[in-house]
């Protein structure tokens, strides 16, 4: 991307608004506050520019020293807090150097939240301000138009392959009961599925059913592309296919093909040898399933891309979340892209339309042992999820199949993510704990803010690590009491700083138990506030015991 002088120069009269920011920065311009909330503002507003080197008022090119021999990076720093693409371009003016911070619009329904001083900043006038509730609703509530209902020109019925209308019309039985379905016309097949007018055939036709030379001419990026590569390090993949079929004729072989490359992790289980396979076939299908339903078919230049090794199976699809969804709330928020896709594939059996799938990759890998999937790859412009292979924990597999047998009980979604967090150690706020705690699977640790929760003692004790839950469970707060009088009989005098170290507590709680000992005349301050010293109460200031 490079802007010419003349084009430059044309931005220069106009008036600085939603979609164009200038900046002197002579010196200088705040990378992790100022640089991410006027690029997340000009995003929400639909895109823009942000040029640094110009002066706001005046619009005289002053030039700028910001980000001078390091701008190449912040396309990636910002891709990185921000989830969206921003080219930045250095222009060599006549007056001075300037920087071009090319920003693009946000996705339909979807907000770009700023690691700076605001969360969702947005502008008002010439100011920056948080986004207020109304915008933020209006914006969450926006719709995409749903592209594969829309014709295909030029496709008609005779441009369906037979084979991939049989594949759907069986899996349309079994779901239905209906045997009659077997009979229908390809005619009357589509037309039942909302596929078919008199129009003609719409995309979500084309890509379900569609004959491959169809594909090829009308919508050659319904393609899928699979890469296996036997080192995650290695940049050379060391199989590679590519699908640009109907995607009934492919669904099953995407999975034999990846299903061929599976490895296996043996475990012991008592006097049992047992195994979890790197690729969960469910989990696999169910990513492939959200990638054809969801990714951006507008996007002409790009495929879903599957890309396999011994480590991760990463998926990814063109676009970015569909309207509302966000890394937030894509666990428990329900949207649809392409809706007539969605509901052919419901027919099918393949996905249920009350949910995305994604709780149940996320259940399968957390009940493996192998952690919990990675999309922090995703960007406005792609979905990258990132699902773990390789097993990280077997006693976590064993823990939890033996509370289910003892406590006759299974756990839902939302407990086991819980417990995949509280493994983790991720101290937040639990959904499921009050149950979890009941059937004794985590213990609670603390009260109030210092609260915390950790797995029950024989999930460390099988893993012959006994004394991490011992120090995680921490010490009682009469043992903590203990261990300050310890101190001051070692050391006839102590300070609070040297209990803060002891303790590894936090000073205001340090305080809390030194006041606690003091009301009961275990332990006296002596001295001055800033430079005194606590003793135990009956010692001497030579540090005998007093009869």
């Amino acid at each position: 991307m490079q802007t010419k002088l003349d084009e430059f120069n044309s931005w220069l009269s106009k008036p600085e608004g939603l979609h164009l920011e200038f900046k002197a920065a002579r010196s200088s311009f705040s990378q992790n506050r100022d640089l991410p909330d006027y690029c997340a503002a000009l995003a929400n507003e639909g895109g823009g520019k942000l040029v640094l080197g110009v002066e706001d008022q005046t619009r005289i090119v002053v030039g700028t020293n910001a980000f001078k021999g390091t701008h190449q990076r912040l396309s990636n720093d910002l891709l990185n807090s921000l989830h969206i693409r921003v080219d930045i371009e250095e222009l060599a003016h006549p007056d001075g150097r300037v920087l071009i911070f090319h920003v693009p619009g946000r996705p339909a329904g979807q907000l770009i939240k700023s690691s700076g001083n605001y969360r969702y900043p947005m502008r008002a006038g010439e100011s920056l301000v948080e986004m207020d509730q109304e915008t933020m609703r209006r914006i969450l509530l926006e719709r995409e138009p749903d592209f594969s209902s829309k014709i295909a020109p030029g496709v008609m019925i005779s441009d369906l392959d037979p084979v991939a209308l049989d594949n759907f019309k069986k899996k349309w039985v079994q779901k239905s009961g209906r045997p009659e379905f077997l009979d229908y016309s390809a005619e009357k097949t589509l037309a039942a599925l909302g596929a078919f007018c008199d129009e003609g055939v719409s995309y979500a036709g084309l890509i379900l059913f569609g004959k491959k030379e169809k594909i090829d001419r009308v919508l050659p990026c319904s393609e899928i592309v699979f890469e296996w590569r036997n080192d995650s390090r290695k940049v050379p993949h060391d199989f590679r296919i590519s699908w640009r079929e109907p995607f009934f004729r492919i669904y099953d072989v995407i999975w034999e093909t990846i299903n061929a490359r599976n490895i296996r992790f043996p475990f012991q289980d008592g006097f049992i040898q047992r195994e979890i396979l790197a690729f969960n076939e469910k989990c696999v299908r169910e990513a492939l399933l959200n990638a054809v339903a969801h990714r951006d078919y507008t996007i002409n230049s790009e495929s879903i891309f599957i890309s396999a090794n011994p480590e991760a199976c990463v998926v990814e699809s063109p676009g970015g979340l569909p309207a509302g969804i966000t890394l937030e709330n894509i666990l428990v928020r329900r949207q649809w892209r392409n809706r007539a896709i969605v509901e052919i594939l419901e027919k099918a059996g393949l996905v249920e339309r009350s949910g995305q799938g994604m709780d149940d990759i996320f259940g399968y890998t957390i009940r493996e042992g192998k952690g919990v999937p990675d999309l922090s790859s995703t960007t406005a412009q792609s979905v990258v999820l990132s699902i773990p292979a390789a097993v990280k924990d077997k006693t976590f597999i064993l823990f939890l199949e033996k509370i289910m047998e003892e406590k006759q009980t299974s756990f839902s979604f939302e407990e086991i993510y819980d417990l995949e967090q509280v493994r983790e150690q991720k101290y937040k706020e639990l959904l499921r704990k009050d149950r979890l705690l009941s059937l004794g699977v985590i213990e609670k640790v603390g009260r109030g803010r210092g609260t915390k929760y950790i797995l029950a003692h024989g999930y460390y004790k099988n893993i012959g690590k006994a004394g991490v839950h011992t120090k995680l469970k921490g010490l009682t707060r009469e043992q903590k009491k203990q261990l300050i009088v310890n101190h001051l009989e070692h050391n006839k005098r102590g300070y609070s700083h040297e209990f803060v170290d002891a303790l590894g507590l936090k000073r205001s709680d340090v305080s809390n138990l030194l006041t606690e000992l003091r009301r009961i005349k275990v332990i006296r301050f002596v001295g001055h506030k800033k430079n005194g010293y606590w003793e135990l109460v009956g010692v001497d200031q030579d540090g005998t015991k007093q009869n």
